[in-house]
């Protein structure tokens, strides 16, 4: 063992310029932290790097001198049953599903609340039928139908997905709007919802890359509580975004390990985008996960995965409702 490690010292150093092999630290069940798009769907956007103003290097903000009132958003989604939508000669896929969504507020211990919740009949081919009304004893389970045009496999998927970031989208609007939190964090980036204020997206999984080569050295070099300058993104929504570290890996862990990307709606203007980012960048840390509790540590955040947990749970045993749904479909179409 000791010669061969010998060995791959010496070609290592006679090939310098070898690839090195690094660690992803979610638990492989959970997908990838790093997932880039397919080269036929990604979309270049326009990045000004000089957004800021400022020399690219890390950029370590104060701590602040107290915590603001921040509240977490997220929600989850499941699919009870794949299903096939058949009219005449169309097959399409389809799907009966559940989502939740909800705020965790941070405080000792979390408080999680509101909480919504809701089920989704996704038929594909631009097909349409009835609601889908399973029962479990005397509760009864509405699918409320929805169509999306495409007959891909993914398509129906996507149409559950997208009901629930319009369900977070819908509820960080209310909490927003009643001025409940100094500082809204919401999971995944800012698509559905967007304001003139403390309203952060957090996109802890990274499928596109908005560095070019040449900066992305800086990621390896941040410490935890450090972030990247400001660069401007042109797309839909004109935003700010940065990279921060949540924390620090192991040395085989890859670069990204402990890192999230944050954006937030340019139209808060350049200095209070700055004023935003140092904060965020600041407190965060506190909230990251360690690996032993949470299976995506560190970038899936305490009160996040707290509020995972809950919303899970009120989507019901998935085997109970499986059965139920197929009850129901046995009943209306057998």
């Amino acid at each position: 063992m000791r010669e061969e490690i010998a060995v791959l010292r010496i070609n290592r150093e006679k090939e310098p310029d070898m690839p090195v092999l690094r660690v992803d630290p979610w638990d492989p069940e959970m997908g990838a932290s790093l997932e880039p798009l397919d080269e036929a769907e990604e979309k270049i956007p326009s990045v000004d790097l000089k957004a800021e103003g400022v020399a690219w290097a890390p950029i370590a903000p104060p701590a602040p001198p107290s915590f603001p009132r921040c509240a977490f958003i997220d929600g989850v989604r499941r699919i009870d049953v794949r299903l096939f939508a058949e009219e005449g000669g169309v097959i399409a896929p389809g799907l009966a599903g559940s989502w939740a969504v909800g705020v965790a507020w941070a405080c000792q211990p979390s408080e999680i609340e509101p909480i919504r919740q809701g089920r989704a009949l996704v038929v594909g081919g631009g097909l349409t039928c009835p609601d889908l009304i399973a029962r479990i004893g005397t509760q009864e389970l509405r699918y409320i139908h929805s169509v999306v045009a495409g007959s891909g496999p993914l398509d129906a998927i996507q149409g559950l997905q997208n009901t629930m970031r319009r369900e977070e989208a819908g509820l960080a609007r209310d909490i927003f709007a009643a001025g409940q939190a100094e500082l809204l964090v919401l999971d995944g980036p800012l698509t559905y919802f967007s304001a003139r204020g403390a309203v952060v997206g957090l996109i802890k999984r990274q499928s596109r890359a908005y560095l070019p080569p040449d900066r992305t050295p800086i990621l390896r070099r941040l410490r935890a509580g450090e972030r990247t300058p400001l660069f401007g993104i042109s797309e839909r929504l004109d935003r700010y975004s940065w990279y921060t570290r949540l924390a620090v890996g192991r040395p085989i862990d890859g670069a990204l390990a402990g890192i999230v990307r944050l954006e937030i709606a340019a139209s808060v203007g350049l200095m209070a985008a700055r004023q935003i980012a140092d904060q965020v960048t600041a407190i965060l840390p506190a909230f990251a996960s360690e690996p032993w509790r949470d299976s995506c540590a560190p970038q899936n955040l305490y009160p996040v995965g707290c509020l995972e947990a809950v919303l899970r749970h009120r989507l019901g045993d998935p085997l109970l409702v499986r059965r139920a749904v197929e009850s129901a479909i046995w009943e209306a179409y057998v």
